[in-house]
């Protein structure tokens, strides 16, 4: 079957309700953030074609938390709901990557930052498939050795708004929310690193690291 039939049939599966808003969306993300992202659609900021990945860039952000865990460091891993791609305009100017957490992890991420642990490092694994920049970011405190990571990814043809705001920025963020909008906001210097890949392969997501302040 290829690529353009199996995301028909996606489409048409009697389990996607043709119906579901962006509300009741991100009722389920806070539900079940795996069984949202099977829904994801039409709705702004999300994109079907990414489910087909979205297992695989799973599995990277587990084995490189795994990574982190041999050499003894303490991890915490974000599961989204879903993941928007910010373009500043004239009624918001905030521009990087939404990222809608479960409560748990969210207070799990609260309880950190309140002991005092400090992200101000980064690594990045990017990855590019069909048409979608794929990668898992791993915030870093290096004194304490705790490191939080998180899975995204954009449409790299609907993006360029977002990249050239932390292009003149000199840097990006991504603002990991609630559905009650607590947020917490992570900035990135260096911003190129969330670029586009200078080459990517469709299958299974690559990691190529760029480790960079924060």
């Amino acid at each position: 079957m290829s690529d353009d039939a199996e995301r028909d049939e996606l489409v048409d599966d009697e389990t996607i309700p043709e119906d579901v808003d962006e509300a009741e969306l991100e009722e389920m993300a806070e539900e079940d953030p795996a069984a949202a992202f099977e829904h994801v659609g039409e709705i702004p900021g999300t994109h079907l074609r990414a489910a087909e990945f979205w297992d695989d860039i799973l599995a990277d952000m587990e084995a490189t938390a795994e990574e982190y865990e041999t050499d003894g460091w303490d991890t915490l891993q974000l599961h989204p709901g879903d993941v928007t791609a910010l373009v500043p305009d004239e009624h918001d100017d905030r521009f990087g990557l939404d990222v809608l957490a479960p409560d748990d992890e969210f207070e799990e991420l609260q309880g950190l930052l309140e002991g005092d642990a400090s992200f101000d490092a980064y690594e990045v694994f990017r990855a590019m498939a069909d048409g979608l920049v794929l990668f898992v970011v791993a915030m870093e405190d290096r004194d304490r050795e705790i490191a939080v990571l998180y899975p995204a990814y954009y449409d790299a043809q609907n993006a360029q708004a977002m990249l050239t705001a932390a292009e003149s920025a000199g840097e990006m963020r991504t603002y990991v929310r609630t559905l009650t909008e607590e947020q917490i906001e992570f900035t990135h210097d260096e911003p190129e690193n969330f670029g586009p890949p200078s080459r990517g392969r469709r299958g299974r997501v690559s990691r190529r690291r760029v480790s960079r302040r924060a």
